[in-house]
């Protein structure tokens, strides 16, 4: 593969030749079309992805159907849940969506254990994303239970609104990504349009100027 692919990885300049040359032989190129599941739940994990373009959303579907994005992966970022399900040969019990057409580098276990014995800058990087993704995930459930869905939908609308504060989304992803139901994020956007925080159009939402952050 060719050395220009890893350029956003952040541990890839601090790796030596024998390194890069692990890295580039242990991994295997992967496209994913937008909306394609890399990983079923309960699955083994078989590799570690590594983005190398496009997003990758993790997600946990409950015994009742509900869906809830635990975290996102971006250009220049590996799964780091699949990273330690590997290590430990356990069941991958969440699955990966591809946001967005997707480029991926897949990293056997294997290749991704020996390089974190071996090299310095992946094992930092490797932790410095296990770090990330942990807080990532507290502050996820610290949302879901001590923060209201009004201040929830707002928050989101105003970290995914565009300079005119129009967010381009559906209620059912609103939901997904915020770990609510459909039903409770239509009935609640409906109360903010009726207190004038938000205009609702079909497929996109208006977010009131005064609203943003």
């Amino acid at each position: 593969m060719e050395s220009g692919l890893y350029g956003k990885f952040p541990f890839y300049t601090g790796m030596n030749d024998a390194h890069k040359l692990l890295l580039h032989d242990g991994a295997v190129k992967k496209q994913l079309a937008k909306g394609q599941i890399l990983m079923g739940d309960n699955d083994h994990c078989n590799g570690i992805p590594l983005v190398i373009k496009g997003r990758l959303r993790l997600f946990r579907i409950s015994s009742k159907g509900r869906e809830m994005t635990l975290y996102k992966i971006n250009e220049g970022e590996l799964c780091i849940l699949a990273a330690v399900c590997a290590m430990g040969n356990i069941k991958y019990d969440f699955s990966l969506e591809a946001e967005e057409d997707s480029l991926l580098a897949n990293l056997s276990a294997d290749v991704f254990k020996d390089l974190l014995q071996k090299s310095e800058p992946f094992k930092t990087y490797v932790f410095n994303t296990l770090a990330e993704k942990l807080l990532q995930a507290i502050d996820t459930i610290e949302m879901v239970a001590f923060v209201s869905i009004e201040e929830r939908i707002l928050e989101y609308l105003a970290e995914n609104s565009n300079d005119l504060g129009e967010v381009k989304t559906t209620h059912e992803k609103m939901a997904i990504d915020l770990g609510s139901s459909r039903e409770v994020i239509s009935r609640q956007l409906k109360k903010m349009a009726e207190k004038n925080m938000l205009t609702i159009n079909r497929g996109k939402i208006i977010l009131n100027i005064s609203c943003k952050k």
